[in-house]
């Protein structure tokens, strides 16, 4: 049963790791040597600390915003019980629906201050044009509502799931404590998902940290140069597909994986992931 997972794992994840890794360290039109000076000219191009300020802004912003409206919603959908409960969860499921080109046409649409369907609102606060909306200054927020609402409704899901799990008996013996509903989801419900909750988050970061189809469609296809380069992915693939530089293209990658490593091995320690002592 493990077998056939294990193959795609390793013809999928571990052979283009392995290919990433020695691309990294090839010599290039850049770096004739070769080796980890190809790190080093990454790291000095006059657009990455650009693409990792913006890349970071968008998962510190992203992963709280996400984890927050997940739970939040989650929990309504434990505790409120209606005829419409089923299709209210089906319900968000349909943003997910609407992702890359058309996420962001969808996006664009409802954000235009002139013929938007929330023109009014948006005229109200101050915004007339495109360009009020779409500019550098606004474009991490944009980019983590979109994450957000199209990315939430499965999560959503799986986190109601988690908390069906939950013995009857011991939401009735809070109660029988004295546990309002606050209290009962967050001194009993959260820590009993504990473990679900760290697991969405290590994806969220994980898809996070490689932001590229929202920035690249937005460049190209509704405001030209306005995202240019804007996250670290999208830079590899300029590097690789736009300059001919597979090795410092590859050096991005390792580099999004080292981080995406990190952050996950920090989580299922801190949080003792794996303790099957509960």
């Amino acid at each position: 049963m493990f077998l056939p997972f294990l193959l795609f794992f390793v013809l999928f994840s571990i052979v283009p790791i392995i290919l990433a890794l020695r691309e990294s360290l090839l010599p290039s039109y850049k770096n004739e040597a070769g080796g980890f000076q190809n790190f080093k000219i990454v790291l000095d191009d006059f657009r990455f600390v650009a693409a990792a300020k913006n890349t970071f802004l968008y998962v510190l912003l992203t992963v709280p915003l996400m984890t927050l409206v997940v739970l939040f919603l989650a929990l309504l959908l434990d505790v409120y019980r209606s005829k419409w409960h089923q299709y209210l969860r089906l319900a968000y499921l349909i943003p997910g629906c609407y992702v890359g080109a058309a996420g962001v046409l969808v996006w664009y649409a409802a954000l235009e201050p002139q013929v938007g369907p929330f023109r009014s609102v948006l005229n109200f606060l101050g915004y007339s044009k495109q360009t009020d909306i779409f500019n550098p200054g606004h474009l991490v927020v944009i980019f983590a509502l979109m994450s957000v609402v199209a990315n939430a409704g499965g999560w959503i899901i799986v986190q109601f799931g988690g908390l069906q799990e939950i013995s009857d008996e011991v939401i009735e013996a809070a109660k029988l404590d004295g546990c309002n509903q606050f209290q009962l989801a967050t001194k009993v419900k959260l820590p009993l998902v504990k473990k679900n909750v760290v697991y969405m988050v290590i994806l969220v970061v994980a898809a996070s940290v490689q932001l590229f189809a929202e920035p690249y469609i937005v460049n190209s296809a509704i405001f030209f140069g306005l995202a240019k380069d804007w996250s670290l992915n999208q830079l590899s693939y300029t590097l690789a597909f736009g300059e001919g530089d597979f090795s410092s293209a590859s050096a991005i990658s390792v580099m999004l994986l080292i981080i995406c490593l990190l952050a996950a091995l920090f989580l299922i320690f801190r949080t003792k992931f794996f303790d099957t002592k509960d």
